[in-house]
Formats: structure tokens, C-alpha cells, sequence
């Protein structure tokens, strides 16, 4: 803050008169005195305004005085926190605020969000996450009307029973106003069938959007694939487009994927043990989560059913003809085959370098098996650099991984059955040389393939069968 011009100083500006023959010009008498010709007029406009007042400097005091909050009010905020915690809601400052609001409680001497903050750290109840992402370096996209774009996902959900048992979850949002149009779980794995039905019946309770954003799974989109699913097809009979994001790029569906987090955690703080009973969860929360809960991600804080009710519905369009499916099918069919290449892995002629023990049975030294286990998150198989994709039918499974100069094997760690073997240097159709689907490998052998994964493979199948 820069230091108050003294009384002298100020008397020396009010009595100056730029008028008179023998003063100098205004620059020059600022620059004599070390004023800028700001602050001359400053104190002249206050002496033509306030009289003598201008001889000395405003008080910089606050105009409005900070409040100080005792202990009671920290209590009430630590004990919303929690309130909003248990409920398995957002329980940062600003959900505490409008927790307060709705409460009614604190009104006469409710703190700021910032205010919030800072009591909350000073009482020592903040988890810190340093490697968070500031909100401020975010790039927001989002459609200008309601129902111009849906977002559908769906992901995996174990109850709390004895057995575990897992059942999926579908979320559909409306990209512009957030607003939950149709969460509903099912107790079978992520299909088409039950896509459909969710989206049916957003459809038939709140219209037809343009548009509905999935990714590239084959239960939501398969264009991308060379092929028309059931989705794409019933979208296109009500007059809706079905897009999809790039491949491996989850952030193109952002706004589902962290609405995942907020439906997660309230259905783990309140554990349902049933598919009836995560149905009701589901649908208390749709009803906290369109009207109650203000969302951070909308202008002003508006809860989704506020931005839905406010905001421009686009208007619903007519059926498409199958046509302009099948040519965007065949669009996909030509780009893919333009950057898709043929792959040899290099013929070194050595084995990965690993430990080899004698198997009294055979000839020679037998490779040292290792044990691996492959994810649902993680369905991949390493080998020199290379990640190849394996079919998610594995996950949760134990192998033994056995390497030779002419196959990669993996073994059934129970029954010790080969349930994969991939000749030798590797050949496939690939676009990177770090990641291969495993049907789209020469020779690979899997045990009891999945009809999706025979059918991919069969496309690949003749051309690669004809490389030497």
C-alpha cells in the first residue's frame, strides 16, 4: 500500500495556481514535488469537495468490518460436514453453504464459502489433495439447449451381500443442463438390451434428443466397429444420432464419467445389498440429485432441474434413414483401413531374457512360468514392450505365463489348460506398435473366444492368413 501524502505536501498542491504568470506548467510541478498528475487532481478534486478534509488522507478501514465467528459456528459447519458426509454427498465448502441455506440454520450470521474454507482448515478437518487440478485451468464444452445431447455410460457395481455380486449400472445425462434422465441399474453385465430399454424409457418420459454421446463399447456403439448395433439402430427409428467418442479418450464423455464418482459414492456409504434395494438408492438420489443438490459445474450454481427448466429445449428431429448409418459405417471402414498397417515384430531369435529351468520330460531347458493376474481395468498381457489386449472374459483369473522362442503362452494357474498362445515374433494389423488387440494377431489361439471376439478376428483372419 503506497504511504499517505503528507499534510504539507497536500497544503503545497491546494495552493498552487496554474494561472499565475510565474508558475511552471502542472507536469512540471508534479514532477518537482514526486507526484504523479493523478494524484495533483485527486487532491484538488477532494479540496473542491471536502474544504480542509483534503489536508489529510481517507481512514483505510474496511467500509464493511470483518466478522469474527466463534466456536459454535465452526461446530455447525463441522457438524454439516459431516451431515453431508454420511448422506454420501460433496462435503466441500460450497455444498456446506447451500446445505446451510436449506437448513435454515446460521442465516443471521452465515459465513462466505471462503470463510468456510478457512475455518474448516484452521479446525483441522480438510483432506488435502495437492495434486488436484485447479477448476481454473478447466476448458469447459458443453451444447447451448437441453436435450440437443444425452450422455450415456454405464459401469460395475459389487453390492454388499455374501456373494458380492456384481451388477451394472447405466447413467444417462443431459449434456447441457446435467440433468439425470434415466439411471437405472441392471443385474446382468454392460449389453444392448439393456441399454436400449434405459434409454426407451428417458425417451418416453422426457422426448428424443439430437444427439446421444456413448463410447466405443459394443453394448452402446459399434459404427466405429464396421457394424450397426441395436442402439444405433433404435436411435435412428426415433430420429436421434448416435455419436461416440475417440477411442481411449474418456474426457470426451467427462461430464458421465465424473457424475460415476458422485452416484459411487453415495451408493457406497449406504451399501445396498440387493438389485431392489440399489434401485431405490438410485432413485432417491436422482430425486436429491436433479433438485436439491446445486451443481458446481452450472452457471450460478443451479440445481439440474433449475438449468433444465430454464434453459431452450432443442426440438426433436426427424427418424434417419438407415442409409446414413450404413454410410457412416463405411466411412469408419475406409479410415480404419488407411491407418491400420501391417506390424513384424523384429526376428531377433532370442527368448525374453528370463530364468529357464529342466524339464526332466523334454529334450531341453523349459521356460520358468511366472503368475499373472488380469484386470477388468487392466485386461492386458505384457511382453517386450508390447501391451497386448486380451478379452475381459479373463479378468479375475490366474495364469501362468510361459515364453519360448516360437510362443507366448498363457496357462489356467488351476487346471493348467492353455487358454492363450500367440506365435512368435508377433504379426498383426495394428495402428501402434505398443498396443495390440489380441484378434487382430496371426495364429493366435484363445480357449472358448467370445462371439465378439471371433467376429472381430474373422475380419482380419484372410489377410492376415496370407502373409508369409
Amino acid at each position: 500500500m503506497p504511504k499517505p501524502l503528507p499534510p504539507a505536501l497536500r497544503r503545497k498542491i491546494i495552493n498552487f495556481d496554474p494561472t499565475a504568470p510565474e508558475s511552471p506548467p502542472i507536469t512540471q510541478f508534479c514532477r518537482d514535488l514526486g507526484i504523479s498528475r493523478r494524484v495533483y487532481y485527486t487532491i484538488r478534486q477532494r479540496f473542491h469537495e471536502e474544504a480542509s478534509a483534503a489536508l489529510h488522507p481517507h481512514s483505510s478501514a474496511p467500509h464493511t468490518l470483518h466478522r469474527r465467528f466463534d466456536e459454535a459456528t465452526t461446530r455447525e459447519l463441522i457438524r454439516l460436514r459431516n451431515k453431508l458426509k454420511a448422506d454420501g454427498w460433496d462435503y466441500g465448502p460450497i455444498s456446506i453453504r447451500y446445505e446451510a441455506i436449506e437448513q435454515s440454520s446460521m442465516l443471521d450470521n452465515l459465513p462466505s464459502t471462503a470463510t468456510i474454507a478457512r475455518l474448516l482448515r484452521a479446525a483441522g478437518v480438510v483432506e488435502t489433495n495437492p495434486k488436484k487440478r485447479p477448476k481454473k485451468t478447466l476448458i469447459r464444452f458443453q451444447r447451448a439447449c437441453a436435450m440437443e445431447m444425452w450422455q450415456l455410460d454405464a459401469f460395475e457395481f459389487r453390492l454388499y451381500n455374501l456373494d458380492a455380486t456384481e451388477i451394472c449400472i447405466y447413467q444417462l445425462v443431459d449434456d447441457a443442463t446435467r440433468f439425470d434422465v434415466g439411471t437405472q441399474c441392471y443385474p446382468r453385465p454392460e449389453n444392448s438390451v439393456d441399454a436400449v430399454t434405459v434409454v426407451r424409457g428417458a425417451i418416453e418420459e422426457y422426448g428424443v434428443p439430437q444427439e446421444l454421446l456413448s463410447d466405443n463399447s459394443s453394448a452402446f456403439n459399434q459404427l466405429r466397429q464396421g457394424s450397426i448395433g441395436a442402439l444405433e439402430a433404435f436411435l435412428a427409428s426415433k430420429g436421434c444420432l448416435a455419436i461416440s467418442g475417440r477411442p481411449a479418450h474418456p474426457q470426451t464423455q467427462g461430464k458421465n464419467e465424473r457424475s460415476h464418482s458422485t452416484l459411487l459414492k453415495y451408493l457406497r456409504v449406504h451399501q445396498p445389498s440387493t438389485l431392489e434395494e440399489t434401485a431405490l438408492r438410485i432413485e432417491m438420489f436422482r430425486k436429491h440429485y436433479n433438485t436439491k443438490r446445486p451443481h458446481q459445474g452450472l452457471p450460478g450454481h443451479l440445481t439440474p432441474f433449475q438449468a433444465w427448466e430454464m434453459i431452450d429445449h432443442a426440438p426433436a428431429t426427424e427418424p434417419l434413414d438407415p442409409s446414413v448409418l450404413a454410410q457412416r459405417v463405411q466411412r469408419y471402414r475406409r479410415r480404419k483401413e488407411a491407418q491400420t498397417d501391417i506390424y513384424r515384430q523384429p526376428d531377433t531369435g532370442l527368448v525374453e531374457a528370463r530364468a529357464v529351468i529342466d524339464d526332466p520330460e523334454s529334450d531341453g531347458p523349459a521356460p520358468d512360468p511366472d503368475t499373472i493376474k488380469i484386470t477388468k481395468e487392466n485386461s492386458i498381457v505384457f511382453y517386450q514392450g508390447m501391451r497386448i489386449g486380451v478379452p475381459r472374459t479373463l479378468a479375475g483369473r490366474l495364469f501362468y505365463r510361459t515364453i519360448t522362442a516360437d510362443e507366448l503362452c498363457l496357462w489356467d494357474h488351476h487346471t493348467g489348460e492353455l487358454v492363450l498362445m500367440i506365435p512368435l515374433p508377433v504379426v498383426a494389423m495394428t495402428q501402434s506398435r505398443r498396443f495390440i488387440n489380441s484378434y487382430k494377431i496371426k495364429g493366435v489361439y484363445l480357449a472358448e473366444p467370445s462371439t465378439t471376439w471371433t467376429k472381430r478376428h474373422a475380419q482380419f483372419w484372410e489377410t492376415l492368413d496370407n502373409i508369409d
